[in-house]
């Protein structure tokens, strides 16, 4: 019952951060929406960051696993088509509000609890060393530290104000225009 109970919580935890956000996510709500009673989850997950640093590894393991198919799905393509497929990730990650409610909520957490902060930190160097794969550069090249907290930036402005759907193309673009294939350099819209 533990690994069943710890996944239906951490699921719960999930759940409740896409829905609510950080100022809705306690874990009241989350034992209610795993459908268990509060001393079960206290059993498993005794303070909150517990439970947040579970719902961290969750995050970097589903991380992992959704650019290790990107990236194998991009070697075996044409450089046009991997660009599309980068493009479409791209604009996935960018219209999907609840991944930018879980980051705000995560990052309320990590500034006040170390445990976490390393946690977060953890998650952040998956996505830099996935997103330097599908670029095709290396995890410490500044143009993957820009990119990454660009599409950070515009995840949580389409949170707050979804851009229309011309405007977000446009963006989509630009970010696309930052990277060229390592061998060719940089394109006119480099930042």
């Amino acid at each position: 019952m533990s690994d069943d109970a710890r996944r239906r919580i951490v699921d719960a935890a999930l759940r409740v951060l896409e829905a609510r956000g950080a100022k809705g996510f306690g874990q009241v709500r989350v034992a209610r929406e795993a459908g268990l009673q509060q001393g079960h989850l206290t059993y498993y997950f005794p303070h909150k960051r517990d439970l947040v640093t579970a719902v961290l590894a969750r995050l970097s393991e589903g991380a992992r696993g959704e650019f290790d198919r990107v990236v194998a799905a991009r070697s075996a393509l044409p450089t046009d088509e991997a660009q599309r497929l980068l493009t479409d990730v791209v604009r996935m990650l960018l219209r999907d509000r609840r991944r930018a409610r879980i980051l705000i909520a995560m990052l309320a957490e990590a500034d006040e609890d170390e445990a976490v902060r390393s946690a977060l930190l953890e998650l952040l160097r998956e996505q830099r060393r996935a997103l330097a794969v599908m670029l095709g550069r290396d995890a410490d090249d500044p143009q993957v530290h820009l990119a990454l907290a660009a599409l950070r930036g515009l995840g949580i402005e389409q949170l707050l104000a979804p851009a229309s759907d011309a405007a977000f193309d446009e963006l989509i673009a630009r970010f696309r225009g930052w990277f060229a294939p390592p061998d060719e350099g940089p394109t006119d819209s480099t930042p």
